[in-house]
């Protein structure tokens, strides 16, 4: 088979999968899937993971009472909202306006000197 056709295939088996192609496409997709095993594998696998995904939905277990409750408490709440400790989150600005400063001056060094060495070797290589 062409490996175009297979892609475009392959791209619309997740929608055959889920029987939600329109039935000309659903039709040529299932054409194409009785010649090509290569599809037809891929085929197997969309399918058995859609299977074991909808057993995983069904399977799980609720969740406990109160849970939705208890978590909007703790975001709610001023220590939830506080931020981290560290330079860098503002428990000490100039600490972090330093560090700023610094990167943003080492950058444009390196910047600049970039620059002037490109200009430099244009130079030298002009005839």
């Amino acid at each position: 088979m062409s490996e175009r056709v297979c892609q475009e295939v392959r791209g619309q088996l997740p929608d055959y999968v889920d029987r939600t192609l329109p039935q000309l496409r659903r039709k040529l997709v299932a054409l194409h899937l009785r010649r090509c095993a290569a599809c037809q594998a891929e085929f197997s696998a969309q399918r058995e993971l859609r299977s074991g995904l909808a057993a995983l939905a069904r399977a799980g277990e609720p969740p406990p009472d109160g849970l939705l409750e208890t978590l909007l408490q703790q975001s709610s709440s001023p220590r939830g909202a506080a931020p981290l400790r560290g330079a860098v989150s503002g428990a000490r600005p100039a600490l972090s306006v330093a560090l700023l400063l610094a990167g943003a001056a080492s950058a444009a060094g390196a910047g600049y000197a970039s620059w002037l060495s490109a200009k430099h070797l244009r130079r030298r290589l002009r005839p």
